[in-house]
């Protein structure tokens, strides 16, 4: 039988411990909208806890990371695979409602048959998965569904589970044997009950009988009454009505005679239950065990296939060394607002503006400045939530992607003030920020987006100075989202008064203009690219993107007839 010690898993490979481990993660999952990746990746609400736990323990191990993209690859090449996974997993769910315990423990008969009914479906299931690993043979590269394929195969032909399924057989009918039983009635002489007695057994049920009935019945017919058959939950014997029930104290010989009925139910049980002693070992629950990771890859492969089809890239991210700190990707977007957007769109190539971005020697913290609503956010969290796909061994939202794994990632959004904070809004930030480095390393990633904007800025330059001079001596990656633009201008200066290797660059959100066949403006979007900030260009664009620059206004006045 299957050693759950040693069973098989999709996420983990042999030797590794299998378990998730993640804390502080409340700012995370807001602040990168984390609840809405975990919804979609869901196939129902009943995943989201384990998807979302998955996500939120960061692997940091190169072989686990690529052995569950094998498995993927696996799955998005194997459309036959995936549909016969997606029927077995409704067959493990039915097997994992037998673990509920029973409300009548105490009824032997019942535990044995419940017993029974799960052995039953629990071979069905695992033959039915031999059935499909067979079926897709050599075609699977990754070591995990292969040793899956060859530990299934290899418990389906042993010794015992053949005895199983051999015995099964034998055992059902015997369970499911007494359908009806043979009452005798002794009555007074004025036909009134006086006692009663179990006479026999039948596999056949009764069914009521007229008087045409009696005459032309025929010789392999079920046994029939003398009159009508009654409802068995209640019987009306000489004007009194007795309560079939075990528990009716009015009738003078039910009781007796329901325990005399249990006597030869439990007596029909025996040998059953005594025959499947032997299959004590046998546990549905490493094949149970299986269903969180089946439900996660189907799940991933209907997203990547979504997206895909919506005509954006997804795509196996190179897994480097965690020492280089490292992060490159090209076409890189927001998987959160390719999702909002999946419902409006059928095609999102022309809707979702995608950007490349490097960490690496050249620059390892990015201070990125650029207009409202010029996609800082949505830059800052792409690289979060691309990370963590990455190190749960999906593919990214990039047409393609290295990177280094992070052992944490760390968000500072601003927030809205709330009256409970004492130090007032600033001192809430100052108080989230100084949490980041007492946990951050080297290997982290920090997020960091209009961070300080509670203060003057002249105050918000200064904190900012100093803590992207903490963040160059850990070396680490860090993304500073802020529309603080001297700060940007400093990036050379702050580098060269401090030490650390992670180099402060300045990256900034461009604005671009597409024009139609007739020349008019179709859209402006933005492109994040490095550079030196440019904030006066950037307010001159902000003022006529809400028609507020001064030609504009000038136009609006005359428009009322308040100029000559």
């Amino acid at each position: 039988m299957f050693d759950t010690t040693n069973s098989v898993s999709l996420l983990w490979p042999p030797g590794y411990e299998r378990q998730f481990e993640y804390t502080d993660v409340a700012e995370l999952v807001s602040d990168l909208n984390l609840r809405l990746l975990v919804r979609r990746l869901s196939l129902n609400p009943a995943y989201e806890n384990y998807v979302r736990d998955l996500l939120l323990t960061l692997c940091t191990d190169e072989n686990v990371i690529r052995y569950r993209q094998a498995v993927l690859a696996d799955l998005l090449d194997d459309d036959d695979l995936l549909l016969q996974l997606e029927i077995l997993l409704e067959r493990i769910l039915e097997l994992e409602g037998y673990l509920m315990a029973p409300q009548w423990r105490d009824n032997r008969l019942r535990l044995v048959a419940w017993r029974l009914s799960e052995l039953d479906n629990y071979a069905t299931c695992v033959c039915q998965f031999d059935e499909v690993m067979q079926r897709v043979g050599d075609r699977l590269r990754s070591t995990a569904l292969q040793r899956l394929r060859d530990e299934i195969h290899a418990h389906v032909n042993s010794p015992a589970f053949i005895n199983l399924r051999q015995t099964l057989p034998e055992l059902l009918p015997k369970i499911q044997a007494i359908r009806s039983i043979t009452i005798g009635i002794n009555l007074d002489d004025q036909l009134r009950p006086l006692s009663a007695t179990l006479l026999d057994a039948h596999m056949e049920r009764f069914v009521g009988a007229g008087i045409l009935d009696r005459f032309f019945k025929r010789e392999n017919d079920a046994p029939q009454g003398k009159g009508p058959l009654h409802d068995a939950r209640s019987l009306n014997m000489g004007g009194a009505r007795f309560n079939v029930e075990l528990e009716d104290r009015n009738s003078p010989f039910m009781p007796q005679l329901f325990r005399d009925l249990s006597q030869l139910v439990n007596d029909t049980s025996r040998p059953v239950e005594a025959a499947l002693k032997q299959f004590t070992a046998v546990s549905t629950r490493t094949l149970i065990a299986l269903k969180n990771e089946i439900a996660f890859y189907i799940g991933a492969v209907k997203l990547i296939k979504r997206l895909r089809g919506a005509g954006l890239p997804m795509s196996a991210p190179t897994i480097a060394p965690m020492s280089e700190r490292m992060m490159q990707a090209e076409s890189l977007y927001n998987i959160n607002l390719a999702l909002q957007l999946l419902p409006n769109y059928a095609q999102l190539d022309k809707v979702i503006v995608r950007n490349d971005a490097a960490f690496g020697s050249d620059g390892r913290i990015f201070i990125l400045t650029g207009p409202n609503q010029g996609g800082k956010t949505t830059y800052t969290q792409a690289i979060g939530l691309m990370h963590i796909l990455a190190q749960a061994g999906l593919h990214v939202p990039a047409s393609q992607a290295t990177l280094s794994p992070v052992d944490g990632i760390y968000t500072h959004f601003a927030t809205e003030e709330r009256p409970e904070y004492e130090a007032g809004r600033l001192g809430e930030e100052a108080r989230r920020l100084g949490a980041i480095f007492h946990k951050a390393t080297s290997a982290s990633l920090v997020l960091l987006n209009e961070s300080l904007s509670s203060t003057a800025a002249d105050e918000s330059v200064f904190i900012a100075r100093d803590v992207l001079r903490v963040l160059r001596q850990l070396g680490l990656r860090a993304v500073f989202a802020t529309h603080l633009h001297t700060l940007a201008a400093e990036a050379d200066a702050i580098n060269a008064d401090s030490g650390g290797d992670a180099r402060i660059i300045s990256v900034v959100s461009q604005v671009v203009i597409e024009h139609g066949e007739d020349g008019q403006v179709v859209r402006r979007t933005y492109e994040i690219k490095p550079g030196p900030p440019m904030s006066r260009s950037y307010a001159v664009e902000l003022a006529a993107r809400f028609g507020i620059s001064y030609g504009q206004l000038m136009d609006v006045l005359r428009q009322r007839n308040l100029l000559d």
